[in-house]
């Protein structure tokens, strides 16, 4: 019989030959691809990157249109920024919704789903279970 260090071991040893790594932490969040057309931003893994977040890439819209006070769209299940706009700041602005959208404010997990209630909405933790409120008012 096989000791418990030696089952770990392969389970590592498998999980690298699936192309993941063991980061401490179950969600990997991708980095953003992001390429210029004239004067668009196009995000092109944001189905991707909102898939792994579990949330709507609606959310996503919403949410940069109102930060970068632009019109966006999402085409292709890619999100077209109608302005050129720098990747740090991407990043910076993919960061934010992750803080105010998708981690828990209790135990800072990412397992988390987003719930509406009543036109507010409440980040539900799937690891401690607390639920939330968020801060923060989107445009229609």
């Amino acid at each position: 019989m096989k000791s418990y260090f030696e089952m770990l071991d392969e389970l590592y040893k498998e999980l690298e030959k699936l192309g993941k790594k063991h980061t401490g932490d179950r969600i990997i969040i991708p980095t953003p691809k992001i390429s210029y057309y004239k004067k668009w931003t196009i995000i092109q893994n944001i189905k991707e990157i909102a898939d792994i977040l579990n949330r709507d890439l609606d959310l996503f819209l919403r949410f940069f249109q109102k930060e970068f006070n632009i019109q966006a769209k999402i085409e292709n299940d890619t999100l077209i920024l109608m302005k050129n706009i720098p990747y740090d700041q991407i990043k910076n602005k993919i960061n934010k919704f992750i803080e105010i959208f998708v981690r828990c404010p209790v135990c800072k997990k990412l397992d988390t789903i987003l719930e509406k209630r009543e036109k507010i909405y409440y980040i539900k933790c799937m690891v401690c279970g607390a639920e939330s409120p968020v801060i923060y008012e989107l445009k229609k």
